[in-house]
């Protein structure tokens, strides 16, 4: 009986049963709404003591706490024990081969005839559900001479002989391998939008099957899940809030069941549409035809087709879903100035949109059978800020380029979402890299007409000290031998021109903190992606701007992971004509704000370009700033001026405000640092790049009161930093890496601590002031 060396390890590097993301506000994911338990959305709730991402309680002699120690004894045995039982009873390889960055693997298990495929993934926000495995990759299993499939997240490709494009009640019969399935979350392809079912089982039912059928209410199956698959089901413990369920599955059996005869197909007609711009130019938007019940015609072989991950598809959900868009729909699918495909006759409801500066447009289409109906829209700006000399970026998107020849089709995605700057993130970890970029450098620059493709870097990036970004390198740069140790790709990134800093920061996850601590004081970082799945988190801007560092907000969507490109972004003062090069110039050196949508109009004592003031004792300041909603996004409730992380001015809105104006006066008592921040009813969010104002020639913006504070809290995260040790079940992506990342981890470790205590030098020295 041998047990998987890899399981092993995984084994005896738990410290933690579960890990508790607390973050702040509320975002959308999916049809999920979640909510963070902080009612404040500028700062995180603290970590549980109990779990401390990556090291154990300690007394307060500094040893550990003897219950941690005993209880993680007895989770370890259990893992081993669980470990060993797995790899008697597999039937074949443990592990499959798995490929992508969503760790896929074809099972080529087919329970019933239905099931045509049987895909496993590491990762899904679009599925109704928020799915990571934190688990190892899934694997054929036997229990009492059945053949299973173990693991966190299992995809089903229904047969298209059995069911294709259909909107009517399936139901699926599940049968589990009781002791290792305490539970499950299953989601499908909806007709609407992706939807979720959670199934937990009676605690007392202690047999070795369980067997639940699952009623799918509107059921599609048109293929639209990732991969051309229709249902799944995922461990109760496998969601993005993780909590202390199991996390896997053990799936014996599928059955999928048609509740009515097939419907009679409806009768066909023709649809035509064209785009065009405020100027009446030929343009690319986001399009969405829906009939009153939220049902979607498929998209036509004119739609663009759109990369997402490593499969392509015309047909995608929103994430992030702006007030004027349709009550219920939410499918959509991208054109490129013309569109036509064949749909089923009706009363529809057209809505078409091409980002925040645009209005929604929306239309009734009647569609007669046989008689073809072709509708021409024209985009209407709301606001044009490239003509104020604003040009838009979207700091993390992860689209692969092979060759030049892909350029064009994916700029026409990113002239869709009106987004100026799309910086395509090669994204790596300890194994190597996916979404490759075949250029970097000006190489790797593409566009005209205000819309540019730029490659850049998300590596290194590992889940215990954080995800960082490169923007704008000469090349891929992958510390292959010392991964946890980020100094030389920063420092390279940086030599090259480019700028480098964290990603995630907004929901304070993979242990941002640690590689904030270290990497800030040390001169490391230049900006923060604060600003990401409509959550912002200002807690890290603000402890290290009142510390004295420099530090830039920075804003991404994640796509494909998360949201669609530009959902999220970064809107620089560019100074002229837009390029690539004046968007980093401007992000380095020039006003920013990051927002999804809104947009800010602001200045300081009537100067609306300087970043720095220069003021004698005494002299005023006064901040005159003007935030506006696109009324079909959102509108104001409140906006802010923040001085050293704290309320100066505040403005509430009107239930229906589209543009609301803070002005306020004020004789500051010594250097500081300003900025701007403004919250909308519903999902809107803006911040501004810091104002540095220097009194008296005094260039110590700090915040001399929380000082001291600051600079213990965060000497305190870098010995939890020292003292901990990675763990596998909270690596993303340990289906690639999980028989790396200890054994890195071992040789980096002496310059690692070296690192950590040079940085507690400088927050001694800032404590000591």
């Amino acid at each position: 009986m041998a047990v998987t060396a890899n399981y092993l390890r995984g084994a005896l590097a738990a410290l933690c049963v579960g890990v508790s993301l607390v973050g702040v506000g509320q975002f959308r994911l999916g049809v999920e709404s979640l909510k963070w338990l902080s009612p404040s959305i500028t700062r995180p709730n603290p970590r549980p003591e109990k779990c401390r991402r990556g090291s154990a309680t300690v007394a307060k002699n500094g040893a550990p706490a003897r219950s941690t120690i005993r209880e993680r004894h007895m989770y370890v045995t259990r893992l081993i024990i669980h470990a060993a039982i797995a790899s008697l009873m597999a039937s074949g390889p443990a592990l499959a081969h798995s490929t992508g960055p969503l760790g896929k693997i074809e099972h080529g298990w087919k329970p019933s005839p239905e099931i045509k495929r049987t895909v496993s993934l590491n990762f899904d926000f679009h599925g109704g559900g928020n799915f990571v495995s934190w688990s190892p990759s899934a694997r054929m299993t036997q229990h009492e001479n059945r053949q299973c499939i173990t693991g966190a997240y299992l995809l089903f490709d229904v047969d298209d002989r059995f069911a294709f494009d259909i909107d009517e009640t399936i139901l699926v019969d599940l049968t589990f391998f009781r002791p290792e399935t305490d539970g499950f979350v299953f989601s499908y392809d909806q007709a609407v939008q992706p939807t979720a079912k959670k199934v937990r089982f009676d605690a007392n039912n202690k047999g070795s099957w369980h067997t639940e059928t699952v009623r799918l209410d509107r059921a599609r199956f048109a293929n639209r899940k990732y991969y051309g698959t229709d249902f799944a089901v995922g461990g109760l413990g496998s969601q993005l809030t993780r909590s202390n369920d199991g996390g896997e599955v053990t799936l014996c059996d599928v059955k999928v069941r048609r509740e009515a005869s097939k419907p009679q197909a409806p009768s066909p007609g023709k649809f035509a549409l064209q785009v065009l711009d405020e100027a009446g130019r030929p343009t690319a938007a986001r399009v969405g035809l829906y009939r009153s019940d939220g049902w979607a015609p498929l998209a036509g072989r004119s739609a663009l087709t759109v990369q997402r991950y490593t499969e392509y598809t015309r047909n995608l959900p929103m994430v992030s879903v702006p007030k004027g868009w349709s009550a219920n729909g939410r499918y959509v699918f991208f054109v490129d100035t013309n569109y036509a495909a064949d749909v089923p006759a009706g009363e529809y409801d057209l809505f078409v949109m091409k980002g925040p500066e645009y209005r929604i447009q929306k239309r009734k289409v009647r569609i007669a059978p046989g008689t073809p109906q072709s509708i021409q829209v024209k985009m209407e700006r709301w606001t044009d800020l490239p003509k104020q000399g604003w040009l838009s970026g979207d700091d993390h998107i992860h689209i692969g380029r092979s060759t030049p020849a892909e350029n064009d089709k994916i700029l026409a995605y990113m002239r869709a979402e009106d987004l100026g700057v799309a910086n395509l993130l090669e994204a790596g970890n300890l194994k190597g890299s996916q979404f490759k970029q075949y250029g970097f450098g000006k190489e790797g620059h593409y566009g005209n007409g205000g819309h540019f493709l730029v490659s850049g870097q998300e590596s290194p990036r590992t889940s215990h000290r954080g995800h960082s970004i490169g923007l704008n390198a000469k090349k891929f740069h992958w510390p292959e031998k010392d991964y946890f140790i980020y100094d030389a790709t920063s420092d390279m990134i940086r030599a090259d021109g480019g700028l480098w800093g964290y990603a995630h920061v907004a929901l304070d996850i993979f242990n941002v903190d640690y590689g904030l601590a270290l990497d800030v004081p040390r001169g490391k970082v230049d900006f923060v992606e604060m600003l990401q799945y409509g959550t912002m988190n200002t807690a890290y801007l603000y402890d290290f701007l009142n510390m004295g560092f420099k530090l830039l907000p920075s804003a991404g969507s994640d796509y494909p992971y998360i949201d669609f490109p530009g959902a999220e972004r970064v809107y620089v003062d560019v100074g002229g004509s837009p390029s690539p090069s004046a968007w980093f110039d401007g992000l380095r050196s020039r006003r920013s704000f990051i927002t999804n949508w809104l947009s800010a109009d602001y200045s300081v004592n009537g100067d609306k370009k300087a970043t720095e003031y220069h003021i004698r004792a005494g002299d005023e300041i006064t901040v005159d700033a003007v935030i506006r909603a696109n009324p079909d996004f959102d509108a104001i409730d409140r906006v802010e001026l923040v001085g050293h992380g704290e309320v100066l001015k505040l403005v509430s809105g009107t239930s229906h405000a589209s543009e609301l104006r803070l002005l306020h006066k004020f004789k500051p008592s010594g250097s500081m640092w300003l900025a701007v921040r403004a919250y909308g009813k519903g999902r809107a969010l803006l911040h501004t790049s810091p104002i540095y104002v220097y009194v008296d020639g005094n260039k110590d913006f700090s915040d001399r009161q929380k000082l001291a504070g600051l600079a213990d809290k965060y000497r305190k995260t870098l010995a939890e930093f020292r003292n901990s040790t990675p763990r596998l079940e909270d690596e993303g992506e340990r289906f690639a890496v999980d028989d790396l990342i200890l054994a890195r981890w071992n040789v980096v470790k002496p310059q690692l601590d070296k690192a950590i205590d040079d940085a507690i030098a400088i927050y001694d020295r800032l404590a000591a002031h």
